[in-house]
């Protein structure tokens, strides 16, 4: 087994901690099933499908148990009555199994929805201004 790298491409390791503490934080807001909505639970199931897609490309591995988790959302989107995602949750069935999975490429980048409220400004180096002088 080929053991995982243990330095991250540039900006891997600080979005995957936000994303981290993104989860937590909504794990705190949402703890009961009367906290969401069928919107936020279709943003939520689809952040997990765009991770793991993500995560596949981590490792070999990491691929197989992506593409279950990937199968598994897609299924839980059936039993919520959600519309399908944009990703496949696998290989058809006229697909050899064997293939190794490839994350596919987001076919739109999701619109922003606001500020949120972990916004914190923008980070001006010290002796620039906003203007870029």
């Amino acid at each position: 087994m080929k053991p995982l790298s243990t330095v991250a491409a540039p900006g891997v390791a600080e979005r995957a901690e936000a994303l981290a503490d993104a989860a937590c934080e909504l794990h705190d807001a949402a703890s009961t099933p009367g906290s969401w909505s069928a919107a936020a639970v279709e943003d939520a199931v689809e952040s997990m499908e765009t991770t793991a897609l993500a995560l596949a490309a981590a490792h070999p591995d990491a691929a197989a148990a992506m593409l279950a988790i990937g199968q598994q959302l897609a299924q839980l989107r059936e039993r919520l009555g959600l519309p399908p995602g944009e990703h496949p949750a696998g290989p058809d069935e006229d697909e050899h199994q064997e293939q190794p999975v490839a994350p596919t490429p987001l076919r739109r980048p999701r619109p922003r929805r606001g500020l949120g409220p972990g916004y914190q400004g923008l980070r001006i180096p010290p002796g620039r201004t906003a203007a870029g002088r």
